[in-house]
């Protein structure tokens, strides 16, 4: 029965997409980080070879937090496939063993993850041998391909990490029932991590704290720390030490883990309380349509100002009552406030809370936390309905096509919006506790108004373009990876500086009290510019190819919108186009 269950999960995840787009990616990531200075994971290399087998141990142990993301995917969609059909109660009315669709189950979810990495391997290779043959690097930076770092690390990093956070996920998955609880428990993990590395920074016992690092990094530095540069060339990661013992340590954390998931884990399900049951049919329909248009389909032609607005109002409160949106939130406070409980401290001297600081961290953690929202929702904005199933139903309402688009991006950034606000706020209320009252509220707008808020709405329409067109939720979002991270890279790589290339690029307007916003205040006004001509054409073309009805293909999609359209809307997007 184990073997059954394994091997389907094996096939059924090879034949997907996912595995193959998540390994590419990680390739292309370190392919650029070893043939160009430009890219960095996990700090500089110095004068160790760039494909030395201490880099492929650097390499490999930091990519792992950020691949948690990808093995989300995998032990969720393991623990959940059967329960996202409605095949669970057949599967598990059928003479089952537990153990054996269980752990088949979570192993299969296990080897796809651990698979994922293998572009680790890939892109130091590629790297080794195309950089020095294209000119990208010198020969001399480049040593013999390690193939030993390459197993050593990936049993010292990869396996136990994966199984560590894939316990973790599968228990959450199991439990929940929830592909969000799923991802918030691996986003969980990182921060958690991230935290726990200011705490260990303040043991003075070394060794513990490398015990303590759920990733093995800290270990791993550990061992490595008094190595020269020759012995880094040729020395793989080591199944001795500290290293083995937080390596032991963790998988054994990892199996008590997957222990407790299995025992709490069962084929019976709960029942659910029957909707409404004495109501008339057409009644609970129309309560349902209402739920996710805002409209009542009892009323007479509503304007297109009030049909903006229930759309509007619908999405953006499924958004901040989610889950998801209120624990990042706490998370996004949680790390601001630990950043600040220190205050500012340079060479032993104590700094006031001035306003360009408070700027400077609530900006460097917005940029992160407002990106996973705006990644996150908009795929959860355009497949709410579907997954719901009630797109077509929503599809056949009275309202204009293309205002549910809009006001999706318009509740997307207004959320975006608020989160950023927020940090603002609690950013002020640390100063008034610290005594200081100089709060400078200008500066707090002119920041969100110049340079964030142009930001959101450039990104939020870009996110909400790659989900309408792609019409995949999950390859929208490692496109939407890709364009945030990926095409930068490839710039930079190429050596090609130009914000007219680098999506939302601006000059720099980082204030000070001596130069204000210096002398880029100009240039960035007119690059926001016309980088939000670009985010209007993004979203006019997104309307174009907005799934109406049982249309999926491209060419069906447009074929119904250029009916829906008339000729104002093209001419506006000609006159932006031509802006632009």
């Amino acid at each position: 029965m184990f073997f059954t269950f394994f091997k389907r999960e094996l096939v059924t995840g090879l034949k997907q997409p996912m595995v193959y787009i998540f390994a590419g990616i990680i390739a292309l990531l370190v392919f650029f980080a070893v043939v160009s200075d430009n890219v960095i994971i996990g700090g500089a290399v110095g004068d160790v070879h760039k494909n030395s087998p201490s880099v492929v141990g650097n390499f490999t142990s930091i990519l792992t937090i950020f691949g948690l993301l990808f093995a989300t995917a995998f032990f969720n969609n393991a623990a959940l496939r059967d329960h996202k059909y409605n095949f669970s109660q057949i599967l598990f009315s059928t003479p089952l063993n537990k153990a054996g669709y269980f752990f088949g189950r979570f192993f299969g979810a296990w080897v796809l993850s651990a698979l994922v990495m293998t572009g680790i391997g890939i892109g130091v290779t590629l790297g080794s041998i195309l950089g020095p043959a294209a000119n990208w690097i010198a020969p001399e930076r480049i040593g013999a391909i390690p193939w030993g770092a390459y197993w050593s690390s990936y049993c010292l990093f990869v396996l136990p990490n994966m199984f560590f956070a894939g316990a973790i996920i599968f228990l959450l998955a199991t439990q929940f029932k929830s592909t969000v609880v799923s991802f918030i428990g691996s986003l969980f993990i990182i921060i958690g991590y991230i935290l726990s590395l200011n705490l260990m920074s303040d043991l003075d016992n070394e060794a513990i704290g490398a015990l303590l690092d759920m990733f093995g990094i800290s270990a791993y530095n550990l061992e490595i720390r008094y190595l020269t540069p020759a012995e880094l060339n040729v020395t793989n990661p080591s199944f001795s030490g500290n290293l083995l013992k937080n390596r032991l340590l963790w998988t054994g954390i990892g199996s008590i883990i997957l222990l407790v998931a299995y025992f709490l884990f069962s084929f019976a399900t709960k029942m659910s309380k029957p909707k409404k049951a004495k109501k008339e049919v057409a009644e609970v329909f129309s309560s349902e349509i209402g739920q996710f248009t805002g409209l009542d389909l009892n009323a007479k032609s509503p304007s297109v100002w009030s049909t903006f607005t229930s759309f509007f109002q619908v999405n953006f409160l499924a958004m901040v009552k989610s889950s998801t949106f209120i624990i990042l939130l706490l998370f996004a406070l949680i790390i601001l406030i630990s950043n600040l409980w220190n205050g500012f401290e340079y060479f032993g001297l104590q700094s006031y809370p001035v306003t360009y600081k408070m700027l400077d961290e609530v900006e460097n953690l917005s940029l992160l936390f407002v990106m996973i929202v705006l990644v996150f929702f908009s795929g959860e904005l355009i497949w709410r309905e579907r997954d719901f199933r009630l797109n077509e139903v929503i599809d056949s309402t009275p309202h204009p096509f293309a205002l549910p688009l809009l006001a999706k991006a318009a509740a997307l950034v207004v959320l975006a919006s608020c989160l950023h606000l927020f940090m603002f706020l609690v950013a002020i209320i640390y100063q008034a506790l610290n005594g200081y009252t100089n709060f400078e509220l200008n500066l707090y707008l002119f920041s969100f108004l110049g340079n964030s808020l142009p930001t959101y709405l450039i990104w939020g329409i870009l996110f909400l373009f790659l989900q309408v067109v792609i019409n995949n939720k999950y390859i929208a979002y490692f496109a939407a990876i890709l364009a945030l991270f990926i095409l930068d890279l490839v710039l930079s790589v190429l050596k090609i500086e130009s914000n007219m290339l680098s999506i939302g690029g601006t000059p720099l307007t980082q204030y000070s009290d001596m130069n204000s916003f210096g002398p880029g205040v100009l240039g960035h006004f007119w690059f926001t510019l016309y980088w939000g001509l670009f985010g209007i054409i993004t979203l006019l073309i997104s309307i174009l190819f907005i799934p109406k009805g049982m249309n999926k293909k491209i060419k069906d999609r447009f074929s119904s919108a250029r009916k829906s359209l008339n000729t104002s809307y093209y001419s506006i997007l000609g006159i932006f186009a031509l802006a632009f």
